[in-house]
């Protein structure tokens, strides 16, 4: 029997790799929602198999193996993380954007300790998966190749839906082969395994991933260095490759600063960087406004993917004058561990790389494929400090964390009565697959429901749905608020609207700290407010509401600019001028690092006539403000114009112009001027 349950084993570790390959444009997040269900569901059969194995080989369980107590910990730190998180059903479930949580860790850890039961029973079933692997990472990789360089694409994501993905892939499976390539005699087989890694570089460059660059450097620079420090080279010869690596790290370094490395794909995106690293500015004050929330919270953290919350709540305006970026995790592991479940999380985490290395020098592999392994983590740790894990990423850290699983003896001990455990188990396996293909059709009937081209049918379909919708209530009402929004000229009846409406409410009491479902609901509340008005009913209840929404929110976030915004839009719209001017008066406690702050103040001035403030605001955010966009050219003009600002207005003209000097431009310049009646004394360059 034990050998059945091996088989068996094998066969649902051999199929997971292929879940990487599934693309489904039937649910609401084609290259992530089925990828996740499939494989948990995959994992969930898994389990009751190792289990049975067990049951049948008690003796067989590994009860003093460092590398599972680390997992467990590092496990329990996210439970513990996620009881003290600031949205707790958030932190268990996570969303379907992203499918992670404590509850998507449980399965993913899971898979790791079935990979190390199936390579204890069986070492050769390493083999047996790794050519799973390398089949779903082929035929990743040629999709790739023929996206970037047949098919010209710009980035392209083969089935993974992002290229950073595929990068990060292709870098982990370099290792991998790696790996096997030297424990391979056959030269035909090592020649093969060449020809899969150069694949596997090809596609990296084809995905033009500066992480996976960096983080392949990093492996082959430790490798290079561990063979140095521990072969039986002469010290001679060990000093001059040394300083050949060194010579090759300088040269490639100052290679990358010439206009050549710009041509090249791949190296390209590096040499930008490093030639103008602005574009990297975001990735720095992300992290550091998540070190910030670190600080604030730094014993179990803010929670697993709470990173939104945590972002919104110390976030740095300074951000924004280099791109409207809102980062939903840090793209950072190490500042995301630290962030999400605070120093306990980071260092039982820690604990997994300690084990791994203590295990990786008892193991009995040869030298270099210890060399191998060890560059494999780092290239990991190195990709990871300029992204995060994703399914593709942690199905390759967890088999190469399983490389090094030790080999038992087992005996099957067939007079032990475990019958019950046995049903007990696949009962408990059995609803929890019943569970995901539940998730399945939540996920497929959103979908559907977007294509609806009746609203009323739509509404009750939605509504409906979130009865049932449990984690995915959230992106259920949003992606229902768009469809709102959308079809609104449709909506007819008030019944219709009630459904949307009530389906937003729902999720919001829900989850009330979700700044996407917040802005939705408020949303509502303003349509329906403005229903209100148009029948003559009292709108001063949704009104109140519609205020406490913002003030939580701002309670939650103070130094995230929008909300101070669309507040005062909002009282505007309602006769509450003296509160409005109060709350944008507040937002400019946080303007200093964000002068855009006074441009948009000075647009709701202007909206309301009133010009010699909007002229005030506009003169400020002047000060260190480039306007990037022509309707930001357009408000500004008129704000001068306006003010009989005769200077700016030239300027503003003239900046216009340079921008963009299209005869559609010119008449749109010529109108403002005749609309203000200026045209005697500003004349446009010809």
């Amino acid at each position: 029997m034990t050998k059945k349950l091996i088989s068996y084993l094998t066969v649902i570790l051999f199929l997971i790799p292929f879940t990487l390959l599934i693309v489904d444009n039937k649910v609401l997040f084609p290259f992530i929602t089925t990828k996740a269900i499939f494989f948990r569901i995959l994992v969930s059969i898994g389990l009751v198999l190792a289990i049975w194995l067990y049951l049948l080989n008690p003796n067989s369980f590994p009860k003093k193996n460092y590398l599972l107590i680390a997992i467990a910990l590092f496990f329990i730190a996210n439970i513990i993380a996620t009881i003290f998180s600031v949205n707790p059903f958030r932190s268990f479930w996570g969303n379907a954007e992203r499918m992670e949580g404590t509850w998507s860790l449980f399965f993913y850890l899971s898979y790791f300790f079935l990979l190390f039961t199936l390579f204890s029973f069986n070492p050769q079933a390493k083999k047996t998966i790794f050519y799973s692997i390398l089949i779903v990472t082929t035929l990743i990789s040629l999709l790739e190749i023929q996206q970037a360089f047949i098919l010209k694409q710009e980035r392209p994501s083969a089935t993974l839906g992002n290229p950073t993905y595929i990068g990060f892939l292709n870098l982990l499976t370099i290792f991998i082969i790696l790996y096997f390539y030297f424990e391979s005699r056959n030269r035909i087989e090592k020649s093969i395994y060449i020809s899969l890694i150069l694949l596997n570089l090809l596609s990296l460059i084809g995905s033009q991933t500066r992480g996976s660059i960096l983080g392949l450097l990093v492996g082959i620079f430790i490798f290079s260095f561990l063979y140095l420090l521990f072969s039986k080279i002469q010290t001679r010869k060990k000093i001059l490759v040394l300083s050949l690596l060194l010579l090759f790290i300088i040269s490639f370094f100052l290679f990358l600063k010439t206009e050549f490395a710009l041509k090249i794909p791949g190296i390209k995106r590096i040499s930008e960087t490093l030639q103008d690293p602005v574009s990297v500015f975001p990735r720095f004050y992300a992290w550091k406004i998540f070190l910030t929330a670190f600080e604030k919270k730094p014993v179990f953290g803010w929670g697993p993917e709470t990173m939104p919350i945590a972002f919104f709540a110390n976030f740095d305006p300074q951000i924004f004058n280099y791109e409207q970026a809102i980062f939903d995790r840090p793209h950072n592991k190490f500042v995301e561990i630290l962030a999400s479940t605070g120093i306990f999380g980071f260092l039982t985490w820690l604990l997994i790389f300690i084990a791994f290395f203590y295990y990786l020098i008892k193991s009995n592999i040869n030298f270099y494929q210890k060399l191998t392994l060890s560059a494999f983590i780092f290239s990991y740790l190195a990709q990871n400090f300029s992204l995060f894990d994703m399914q593709a990423s942690y199905v390759l850290f967890f088999y190469g964390l399983a490389l090094i699983s030790p080999k038992i003896e087992f005996k099957e001990n067939r007079q032990r009565f475990i019958r019950p455990y046995i049903i007990l188990v696949s009962g408990l396996s059995l609803v929890a697959i019943i569970f995901h293909l539940q998730h399945f059709y939540i996920v497929r009937s959103i979908i559907t429901f977007l294509n609806q081209s009746d609203p009323k049918i739509a509404g009750e379909n939605f509504l409906k749905l979130s009865e049932i919708a449990g984690p995915f209530l959230t992106e259920e009402a949003v992606m229902a608020m768009n469809y709102f929004s959308n079809n609104l000229s449709q909506i007819k009846d008030f019944k219709t609207l009630t459904n949307f409406y009530n389906l937003v409410e729902k999720a919001y009491q829900k989850d009330p700290k979700d700044y996407r479902l917040a802005s939705a609901f408020i949303s509502m509340k303003t349509i329906l407010i403005d229903v209100q008005k148009q029948v003559g009913q009292d709108p001063s209840k949704n009104i109140i509401e519609v205020e406490k929404i913002y003030s939580d929110l701002i309670s939650l976030y103070p130094n995230f600019p929008e909300i101070y915004i669309n507040y005062a839009r909002f009282l505007l719209s309602n006769n509450k001028k003296e509160k409005a001017f109060e709350i944008l008066k507040n937002g400019e406690k946080m303007a200093q690092n964000y002068p855009k702050y006074y441009f948009y103040e000075s647009v709701l001035y202007f909206e309301i006539k009133e010009k010699k403030l909007a002229y005030q605001k506009l003169k400020i955010a002047t000060q260190s403000l480039k306007f990037n966009s022509d309707q930001e050219f357009e408000i500004a003009l008129k704000i001068y114009l306006a003010n009989q600002d005769v200077e700016n207005s030239k300027n503003i003209i003239s900046l216009w112009l340079k921008q963009n000097n299209s005869s559609s431009t010119q008449q749109k310049i010529a109108q403002i001027l005749q609309e203000y009646n200026q045209g005697q004394f500003l004349k446009l360059d010809k």
